[in-house]
Order: C-alpha cells, then sequence, then structure tokens
C-alpha cells in the first residue's frame, strides 16, 4: 500500500482550439469547439522535430501539451534526446476519444487502396503512440500507460499516478488527458485537446509551500490543498487562478 500518496505539481502545459500555453501566471486554458493548433516550436528544436508534421493530429495536440508542461517545470531537455541522459519518468494519459481519427483514416485507406495503406498512419493507430513518441524525443525510460475514460476527465489518471509516484521507482509521473473528436461529438465536455501536469515525489522537509495533489485519507478522490478536486481541469483552474471559469467559457 502507498504510505503517502502526494506529489508536487511542479508544472502544466494544454494545447485547445483557442491556442497552446503553459504555466500558472496569466496563462489560462480555454475549452471550446474546433481543432486544436499544436504548438511545434519547441518539438522542432529537438533531434527529428521536423517529422513533427508528420505524426497524426491526435499525436501532434498530445506531445506538444506534454512538452509545453515539461519545459514549464523545467524538465524539457536542452540537447538532443540522442545525447541526453535518460530519465525514468512515468506518462499517464486517460483519453476518451483515443485514436479514432486516425484509426478511421488508416481503414479508409485499406478500403480505397489496399496495397498503398499508409504504414505512417498505422503506427498512430493506437492511443499510447504520442506517449513513445515523447519517450523517444525526451529520452524518458519511465512506464506509458493511456486509460479510456467515458467522459474526459482525467481524474483516474492522476490518481494511479500519484499511486505510482508513492509505491514505485520513477521520481516525476506526467499525467493529463488527450482527445481530438469528430466536428459531431465536439460539443459541451466533449472539446478536442490536451492538457498535462508535471508530478513530482513529495519531500515533507522541502515542500510545504508548494501545490500538492493528494489522495484523500478518509474520503476517496483527489485533493489539491486539502479541497476536493474531482478531474484535471478543475485542477487547471485553480492552479492559473481562474476556479470560476467553467469548460467552454472564454
Amino acid at each position: 500500500m502507498p504510505t503517502l500518496n502526494k506529489a508536487c505539481i511542479t508544472g502544466i502545459g494544454w494545447t485547445t482550439a483557442a491556442g497552446a500555453g503553459c504555466g500558472r501566471k496569466g496563462a489560462v486554458p480555454e475549452w471550446g469547439p474546433g481543432l486544436p493548433q499544436p504548438e511545434s516550436a519547441l518539438i522542432k528544436e529537438l533531434e527529428g522535430g521536423s517529422r513533427f508534421g508528420r505524426l497524426d493530429l491526435f499525436s501532434r495536440i498530445g506531445l506538444s501539451a506534454l512538452a509545453l508542461a515539461l519545459a514549464d517545470a523545467g524538465h524539457l531537455p536542452e540537447k538532443a534526446a540522442t545525447s541526453a541522459s535518460p530519465r525514468d519518468y512515468g506518462l499517464i494519459c486517460a483519453t476518451t476519444s483515443g485514436s479514432a481519427a486516425t484509426d478511421h483514416a488508416f481503414h479508409e485507406s485499406l478500403l480505397e487502396h489496399p496495397q498503398l495503406a499508409s504504414p505512417g498512419l498505422f503506427v498512430y493507430t493506437l492511443p499510447t503512440s504520442f506517449l513513445g513518441e515523447a519517450a523517444l524525443r525526451f529520452a524518458l525510460n519511465g512506464s506509458g500507460l493511456a486509460l479510456i475514460e467515458a467522459r474526459p476527465g482525467g481524474g483516474q489518471a492522476l490518481e494511479l499516478a500519484l499511486e505510482q509516484l508513492a509505491e514505485g521507482d520513477e521520481e516525476i509521473v506526467i499525467a493529463g488527458v488527450c482527445n481530438l473528436f469528430s466536428a459531431a461529438e465536439n460539443h459541451a465536455d466533449f472539446y478536442s485537446g490536451a492538457l498535462f501536469v508535471v508530478l513530482e515525489k513529495y519531500r515533507q522537509s522541502a515542500d510545504k509551500s508548494r501545490d500538492v495533489l493528494s489522495l484523500g485519507k478518509k474520503m476517496p478522490g483527489l485533493f489539491w490543498r486539502g479541497r476536493p478536486c474531482p478531474d484535471i481541469f478543475t485542477l487547471s483552474r485553480r492552479l492559473t487562478g481562474n476556479e470560476n471559469q467553467e469548460r467552454g467559457q472564454t
């Protein structure tokens, strides 16, 4: 059993239809209809960054948000992954859409031209594909996991991240959500985009003044500064000082 289900939040990054951003001062993740425009500048600075445009859109959305979260936490490598020292960082992503858009595109290519089906699409037909891309680009050796959830929320991903930090050898876990919905699905809480936070192992002697996420002892669920925090969207609003803003409100 975990001995200390707490973690410090040291970074946050997102990519939505309204734009991409990171940090907890002045920036606000806004959610609404439309397709996200992934932030590629950070990726292109790394070795192999020119291939960023070859990724499917789901992977680009997730990879850019993850990179922004790492940059906010000060953990984005300054040199290419091939020369950077490997790091045991875990990756957990919750998704409702999965890679369905890419799956459908690959299926259509099979129906139209079976002998010309794109291997470039096939490698991204799993929701974990972009986690593998992140591991390669940022020299991450930790575990990678994708969770399927009925509605976007990311709560279970955050809970698993806390348990992983408490029980495992990893000092850092990046957890969040990534979704790419069709135009018909893109409404209410089902907006396309990605949002990740960087969670680091809690050190009781040094981390009293930092943002802390924890699992309840007497009551189940997530807590931020002692207050219930049902999902990652609530957490992001509190971290950026926009608690009264609802998802979809700009």
